[in-house]
């Protein structure tokens, strides 16, 4: 089972990680598994580990933790008053205790932004080393998520890449559970082609053929799924924008062919991020 294990979703207190704490407990509610919200209480900044940190410090940051779980719990019962939330306090980096607890998590869920504690680690220069370390997928949440109503859509971006077939496989399985329709979305971008050209016929006909392979096996399996290709001559970072404000996930795989992933994880990251209207999903 995709859900076997816990959803686990790392706040910091912000309104972002609000969000996310919103969106994983209806996801758990949906898969039937539970929740676990966590906040990562750091040590003291390399500055002042030379000198005496006051208890008081570590005091104030315990009760801080204590607040930013309380409000992520409400929410989370907003969403689901049958689900019973897990909360934990730990003291140490927020990427290290996340990345440990993907081990042993179905998914873990984050803000796009936030304080400066876990949400900036994963938009900022370590994005890439994050989602390469991580077990189970990364879902990555915006405040204004909040604001879009479901469409019944999961998209996944698909380039050919054998990380880009397994997001394929477990968006179908995500769709499935959501009773929603698929979407596989392929984004090429043409530019520089003479569209009247052989050649450019050609290669259409190739990277359809090529997306034709895993989505057939795709409806063979779920055939009660519902199933659409898209083949779309834009940028990927564009595609998955535009495909974004019509769907209730969009899920790509952790590395691919330098269309869709590999441009997530390189240095327009933060744009794709910021510019999504509806939770991303990296699937590792």
């Amino acid at each position: 089972m995709r859900y076997s294990e816990p959803i686990t979703v790392g706040i910091d207190g912000s309104s972002n990680a609000l969000a996310a704490a919103r969106w994983a407990a209806h996801t758990a509610s949906i898969h039937q598994t539970t929740l676990d919200i966590v906040f990562a209480v750091e040590a003291a900044s390399p500055p002042l580990i030379e000198y005496a940190v006051p208890e008081t410090f570590f005091d104030a940051a315990r009760l801080g933790a204590k607040a930013a779980l309380n409000a992520a719990t409400e929410v989370a019962l907003e969403e689901d008053p049958d689900l019973a939330p897990r909360t934990h306090i730990v003291t140490g980096s927020p990427r290290g205790e996340l990345l440990a607890r993907s081990r042993a998590s179905s998914i873990i869920a984050v803000g796009a932004s936030g304080t400066g504690r876990l949400t900036a680690a994963f938009i900022g220069s370590t994005a890439s080393a994050l989602t390469s370390h991580s077990v189970c997928p990364l879902a990555v949440i915006r405040e204004n998520n909040d604001d879009v109503g479901p469409n019944g859509r999961v998209t996944v971006g698909v380039d050919g890449s054998p990380e880009s077939l397994e997001a394929l496989d477990w968006a179908a399985h995500e769709a499935t559970d959501r009773a929603a329709e698929l979407v596989v979305l392929s984004a090429w971008d043409a530019t520089g082609f003479d569209h009247t050209r052989q050649a450019f016929t050609t290669a259409a006909h190739q990277i359809e053929g090529t997306l034709a392979v895993p989505v057939e096996a795709i409806k063979r399996r779920l055939p009660r799924l519902r199933v659409t290709t898209q083949i779309v001559d834009d940028a990927p970072v564009a595609a998955l924008t535009k495909a974004s404000a019509d769907s209730d996930v969009v899920v790509v795989g952790s590395r691919g062919r330098g269309g869709f992933t590999g441009l997530l994880l390189g240095s327009t990251s933060q744009r794709v991020l910021h510019s999504a209207q509806c939770p991303l999903i990296i699937v590792p």
